[in-house]
């Protein structure tokens, strides 16, 4: 039988139609990710994953904070923990802010006022380290010199034997270098730490304050 031309096309068009249809039909079945976003998908969990196992906790150091005893002339050490950061300088900013705020034992007094503030801290190439206060680091300082030299040392020992990089401590008020504290101690040059006027440290575990072997000797 002979088609003619309209009807050969008219055919044509149906199949195409069936065709098209097929391909085209909605699917009910999971859908499917195209290889580009299968990929960003992968990435996104990788660096998921890689997060979670380089986010380490800071690493914390055990420190000494030396106070005035309470009970006899010299230094009385209580154990502080501080993070144990890369820069010299913000570890003795953490341990000036544990002697500022204050001993938690009795056997301990106050080495400097409450209202006192680090202005800055910085610690040289050769382990000098300076320690800006602000002017009440000199309130309430006692009359007698031994009240002015158990003050500067809780500063002096408590950075120099607390910070490994310290080797001498210079004490600064406003930015300027201080003479003395209370007419007794010579502060115009960085001191190096003092471990004679170390007593002890408190221990809370062994009821009161602990000798220090070797320090005191």
């Amino acid at each position: 039988m002979t088609l003619t031309r309209g009807a050969a096309a008219a055919i044509l068009f149906v199949l195409f139609l069936v065709t098209w249809g097929c391909s085209s039909s909605p699917s009910d079945g999971p859908s499917v990710v195209e290889p580009e976003e299968a990929t960003a998908v992968e990435d996104s969990e990788a660096t998921t994953e890689g997060d979670e196992e380089t986010s380490e906790p800071l690493r914390t150091a055990t420190v000494e904070i030396y106070f005035p005893s309470a009970l006899s002339d010299g230094l009385v050490g209580e154990f502080r923990e501080i993070f144990d950061t890369a820069t010299p300088g913000d570890r003795a900013k953490q341990i000036i802010a544990d002697l500022i705020s204050g001993p938690t034992s009795k056997d301990c007094l106050r080495a400097v006022s409450p209202s006192t503030r680090l202005r800055q801290a910085y610690v040289l190439d050769d382990g000098t380290a300076y320690l800006d206060f602000s002017s009440e680091l000199t309130e309430g300082v006692g009359g007698g010199s031994m009240m002015e030299l158990l003050t500067v040392y809780a500063i002096v020992d408590s950075v120099a034997l607390g910070v490994r990089e310290v080797h001498r401590v210079a004490i600064l008020v406003n930015g300027r270098p201080l003479e003395t504290m209370n007419g007794h101690l010579d502060l115009r040059r960085p001191l190096k730490p003092n471990p004679r006027l170390i007593l002890g440290s408190v221990v809370v575990d062994a009821g009161g304050l602990v000798p220090t072997p070797g320090i005191a000797d």
